[in-house]
């Protein structure tokens, strides 16, 4: 009977277990939230967006050299700039996209070490598109790579080099029986640049503190364009310049950028800070020229010849720095 009693109150106690268990699942602990948070997936889309405008106040120098002939440029220019980026938590890496134009300028510029004289104008421009990965690091603190492609268009006006735009004897004149050239023009400077960068990055951020800092080789740069400056030939009446010089190199050099910032609300940020960039290399630079062969009677036509002349490795440099400030918006 005792053995019947006992084998009885345990069944009992089994099936009520059973029955509370099964009414009350809910109820019990979560035992994996003893784990670490860093155990826990990530909530919400790791994707963010960010939009902003900048200001740049930069300096710039460039030397370039030409055969015998040299020449130094100094300008300061206001710029304006707007970019947009994409940001990724989940890899700690971001795509940034940003464009920006000189809307102000000044400076000066020398030819063969003589006096420095007031640019008349200069262009700044400028667009790029940069991918950084910061893989290493914690929660806090990031460090990885950034690469990315520069389009930039820096050009100072120091003055225009004229030029025959004879093509034919038929746009030949007689002067007093002598055949002479016919027409001119002239063209600005435009020097343009596509870079390539590749080098470091970090970030610190503390929520509504962050500094982000880059430095970047540029390995290659292709450099392209007009000297309109350039005067290959003197335009005489029968000999001339008949082209503008074109340019045509490469070159090297170095790349850095600092900024801290702040956020007063959750959506926007305030940065300040800086960036620089440096590039050294050669370009040969390219023209034509014009010459008029005089008849040797009155009833023969005169010949116009035409012919390329080229002048290689010509040393340049371009720095350029200044500060920034910059204010975005996040969603």
């Amino acid at each position: 009977m005792k053995q019947l009693a006992l084998s009885t109150l345990a069944i009992l106690s089994t099936a009520s277990a059973q029955h509370v268990l099964a009414a009350d699942y809910g109820a019990l602990p979560d035992f994996r939230l003893a784990y670490s948070d860093q155990w826990a997936p990530e909530e919400g889309d790791p994707l963010s967006f960010e939009t902003g405008v900048r200001y740049w106040y930069s300096i710039g120098k460039q030397e370039h050299s030409r055969g015998p002939d040299s020449q130094t440029m100094e300008t300061k220019t206001h710029s304006g700039e707007v970019f947009a980026r994409v940001n990724d938590a989940s890899t700690n890496s971001f795509v940034e996209a940003f464009g920006g134009y000189g809307v102000a300028h000044e400076g000066t510029f020398s030819t063969n070490g003589g006096a420095s004289k007031t640019l008349p104008a200069a262009r700044l421009g400028y667009a790029g598109l940069d991918f950084a990965w910061m893989p290493l690091g914690n929660d806090t603190v990031h460090f990885g790579m950034i690469t990315g492609y520069q389009y930039t268009n820096d050009s100072p006006d120091t003055g225009r080099a004229n030029f025959s735009t004879a093509r034919s004897a038929g746009q030949l004149i007689n002067n007093g029986g002598v055949w002479q050239l016919s027409g001119g023009d002239s063209e600005i400077n435009n020097f343009e640049i596509h870079n390539l960068k590749l080098g470091v990055a970090g970030k610190f951020d503390a929520g509504a503190f962050d500094i982000f800092g880059e430095a970047a080789a540029i390995p290659y740069s292709w450099v392209t364009g007009t000297y309109g400056a350039y005067q290959a030939q003197d335009y005489l009446a029968t000999h001339a310049q008949a082209s503008a010089v074109s340019i045509n190199g490469h070159g090297y050099g170095a790349s850095g950028k600092l900024m801290v910032g702040f956020r007063p609300t959750e959506n926007l940020s305030i940065r300040v800070g800086g960036r620089a960039s440096y590039l050294t290399g050669q370009y040969d630079v390219t023209w034509d020229e014009v010459a008029v062969t005089q008849p040797v009677a009155p009833s023969t036509t005169p010949t116009l010849s035409r012919q390329t002349f080229i002048s290689n490795n010509n040393p340049f440099s371009m720095l350029r720095y200044g500060a920034l400030l910059e204010v975005s918006g996040s969603f």
